[in-house]
């Protein structure tokens, strides 16, 4: 029971953190991208998302070996890999955000949602999955300004 609590705990913590990446300026990232996303960052998104870390780590372009010998020592990941997994993060501090200011977040997992949208079927990107956008920034900006379509009630 106490188990499931702290897990419960760092799960709210991650999305808050992840929110406030999604609100900082695009100097404050760079500034986090150049100080070192750690590598075991992957390990724990791909367990908030509930999604494989394998998949997580080929859709966000990164050698999974590498990226768990690098977790086990503790190091950070390059700049170009650590700026795609923030990515990643600002994407479920958006879609909290985005729940917050216009539903209700009683009960939502923000980062469950995020991993099961990115594993569906997108009409919007033509029936392809959104996970196939994660590999590049620009992709990340796409789905991003997808989100945001959700809520303007824009669809294109």
């Amino acid at each position: 029971m106490i188990r499931k609590a702290k897990n419960s705990v760092d799960r709210c913590r991650n999305i808050q953190r992840f929110q406030e990446a999604s609100a900082a300026s695009w100097g404050e990232l760079a500034v986090t991208v150049h100080q070192g996303i750690p590598a075991k960052e992957v390990e724990d998104l791909a367990a908030l998302l509930g999604l494989p870390f394998v998949e997580l780590c080929c859709a966000l372009g990164l050698p999974p070996s590498k990226i768990r010998r690098k977790a086990r020592n503790w190091e950070a990941l390059p700049a170009d890999q650590g700026e795609r997994v923030l990515g990643l993060q600002r994407l479920v501090g958006q879609v909290q955000t985005m729940v917050e200011e216009c539903g209700d977040p009683t009960d939502f997992d923000a980062a469950v949602w995020t991993g099961h949208w990115l594993t569906s079927p997108q009409p919007v990107l033509g029936g392809s999955f959104a996970i196939e956008y994660l590999g590049t920034v620009t992709g990340q900006q796409l789905l991003s300004d997808l989100l945001m379509r959700n809520v303007s009630g824009a669809y294109s």
